[in-house]
């Protein structure tokens, strides 16, 4: 009896304890990674639409899974690294791949496929594989694409260190293009991606799921994959998205229509959980979800878009471009799946309870926003302006001064460093017409592939343009008496343009003079160019992508510092717009390192060329990247003036000058 009565009395305090605990809010950190019971690959088979193909770089999606995530190779030495689970079920264990990848970059070069399929996502073959000539090329060999930085996306998956897939350099892309066991035709199918509105774009694609098996166009429906981004493909859009799409092929489409409903504006989020479902003939549904909290909500479910019926899907799974490899969209990965049937609402209300269970953090990467500068092009082939007349004549070098014809807006990606030119003439975009093979000529209404070129900076000041599309430099040829072309292979003098900003006047960095007293950032020194703005023997630099016009600047640890300028030399100089208060001395303090120091390695001149501050030495610091101040005194007149920094003698460092 004292058994029973006990056993009874432990199960009545033990429900007493339960209540207590589900009535009362808990707040704590994420508890430490385990393995789950259920994870999305284990729910998706619960309900009779199992995975065909499931990829993660942060957890498991089986339950029992204990393989590989994703594999990475370190540019040092060409050496690969699977990176793992700490245990089955389990999250990842990135800490290898953070001491395989010290002092060198690292690529993800291959997502595994967690089904017993073996669907395994390799870097895109692009147009570089057999058959694939119809596609669009990537900047990787033959065509190919290239793969993600592996350390660039950290997150926080169960309390513990992660890396998701970060798609921000034109041209990312993984592909496999002969899946197996996967929805083809009219079957039904379902996909979701947990991804981030941190990194979208308008242009084309940041795709996941079904694709052509041939790198190409082959019509409407012959692909089934979630979109998400900004382009309104269809035009008509409400808000300024981004939102959860189906690219479908030839469209990406947020409902039948095209246009996403105007009830929801955007659907945003540092990890954002996106769906789509397509039964092949009769419904395509779309919903999105916060990847940290809360259910799902549906944005669309009804008919296919018309002519996509019935659908025409190809055994090929892809991430990050669109299915004819279509390079420009960017995004951010972290896990997703491909399912054999049409998967109930409730199965996936359960696998976007598993992803917030997972307990994805701090998201907190950042990027910077394109640039836009106002530009013309000075041939080193023929000393003369490269124009542009109209949106039916080719670009040509052939103009001695500069006029609306030959000025152009250049909008830098900062982020791969890729640019698009947009004529004043017409307003149309340059484009490398006919995949390279035409002379350059402004008749585009918008920007893609073959209107985006890679910036070069040349030793000598110069820069050079290597097309995207077929990645050959253009050329201002037979010496300038030719229409410019994207066709050469090297760099020489037809291959050279100055860059001249708004209009060769030179004028304050970002428009606006720096305020005096205020604090002047040394990397922002003024528009105009090489002998305009600044004067240096050669080119160097490491953040170049900071400005477009950037020449010797490098990130900075100093506290407050973005970027530096370095590679000092004698001879050399950078003039700064600055608007004083009022007219009185004013003390100066500025930042400087110099390994070994150097004595009169500086002054601050006026723009008549006065000396004002006397000669600066700069003391040793003991490195490139250790900060000291040196102070001095200037006095300058009332308003708007340019001042020049002169350097003296080389071997120092400067990342800011404060006005007090």
């Amino acid at each position: 009896m004292f058994s029973k009565i006990f056993s009874r009395r432990l199960w009545l305090a033990a429900v007493l304890l339960l209540a207590v605990a589900l009535t009362i809010p808990v707040y704590s950190a994420p508890t430490p990674a385990r393995a789950a019971s259920s994870l999305p690959c284990d729910i998706y088979a619960a309900g009779g639409t199992p995975c065909a193909a499931a990829y993660s770089t942060t957890r498991a999606m089986f339950a029992s899974y204990d393989g590989p995530l994703y594999q990475i190779q370190r540019a040092s030495d060409g050496t690969d690294l699977n990176i793992g689970l700490e245990s089955a079920g389990g999250v990842v264990n990135s800490a290898p791949q953070v001491s395989f990848c010290a002092g060198t970059t690292c690529t993800i070069t291959q997502l595994y496929d967690q089904t017993a399929n073996g669907n395994n996502l390799p870097i895109s073959p692009g147009c570089s594989c057999s058959g694939c000539s119809g596609g669009l090329s990537g900047p990787g060999p033959n065509g190919s694409d290239i793969g993600a930085n592996a350390m660039a996306l950290p997150v926080t998956v169960g309390g513990q260190p992660a890396y998701g897939v970060l798609v921000n350099n034109i041209g990312t892309g993984y592909r496999n293009d002969s899946v197996k066991n996967v929805p083809t035709g009219s079957q039904p199918e379902g996909e979701y991606m947990l991804t981030s509105s941190n990194l979208v774009s308008g242009s084309c694609c940041f795709d996941f799921g079904s694709a052509e098996t041939n790198d190409s166009d082959d019509g409407n429906s012959t692909m089934n994959a979630i979109y998400y981004g900004t382009a309104c493909w269809t035009g008509g859009c409400s808000g300024s998205g981004p939102w959860v799409g189906g690219d479908l092929e030839n469209g990406m489409y947020f409902s039948n229509t095209g246009p996403n409903p105007s009830s929801i504006q955007s659907e945003t989020g540092s990890f954002v959980s996106a769906w789509e479902k397509n039964n092949g003939t009769t419904n395509f549904t779309l919903k999105f979800g916060n990847g940290q909290s809360g259910g799902l909500t549906q944005a669309y479910s009804g008919s296919l878009p018309n002519g996509y019926d019935p659908m025409k899907v190809q055994p090929a799974v892809e991430l990050g471009t669109g299915g004819d490899n279509s390079p420009e969209g960017t995004g951010e990965f972290f896990e997703g799946a491909v399912t054999a049937g049409f998967p109930s609402d409730a199965t996936e209300n359960s696998v976007q309870a598993s992803i917030v269970a997972a307990g994805y953090t701090n998201n907190n990467t950042t990027f910077p926003p394109p640039t836009e500068s106002v530009i013309s092009l000075h041939a080193h082939a023929n000393g003369k302006y490269v124009d542009a007349a109209n949106s039916t004549t080719s670009l040509i070098a052939d103009a001695t001064s500069i006029g609306t014809n030959e000025t152009f807006d250049m909008i830098t990606d900062n982020n791969d460093g890729t640019v698009n030119l947009r004529a004043h003439s017409d307003n149309d975009w340059v484009t490398a017409e006919n995949n390279g093979s035409s002379p350059l000529i402004a008749n585009r209404g918008a920007a893609g592939p073959w209107e985006t070129f890679y910036l070069i900076h040349n030793s000598d000041g110069s820069v050079s343009f290597r097309a995207y599309n077929n990645q050959h430099i253009v050329t201002a040829d037979n010496a300038g008496a030719s229409p410019l072309i994207a066709n050469r292979t090297a760099i020489g003098p037809w291959e050279e343009f100055d860059l001249i900003y708004d209009g060769g006047a030179e004028g304050a960095y970002g428009g606006t003079p720096a305020a005096v007293p205020g604090t002047v950032q040394a990397a922002n020194y003024d528009t105009g160019g090489q002998g305009v703005a600044y004067n240096v023997s050669s080119v160097n630099g490491t953040a170049d992508s900071y400005r477009s016009d950037g020449v010797d600047i490098e990130t900075c640890t100093d506290t407050g510092c973005g970027y530096d300028i370095g590679w000092t030399s004698n001879g050399q100089w950078f003039k700064y717009t600055v608007n004083a208060a009022s007219a009185r001395s004013y003390t100066v303090t500025l930042r400087l390192a110099s390994p070994s120091g150097v004595t009169d390695g500086l002054h601050i001149a006026s723009s008549s060329g006065a000396n004002l501050s006397g000669s600066i030495n700069v003391p040793s610091t003991g490195g490139w990247q250790n900060w000291t101040t040196v102070t001095t005194t200037v006095t300058l007149p009332a308003g708007q003036q340019t001042l020049t920094i002169d350097q003296d003698n080389g071997g120092w460092n400067i990342h800011q000058l404060t006005f007090a």
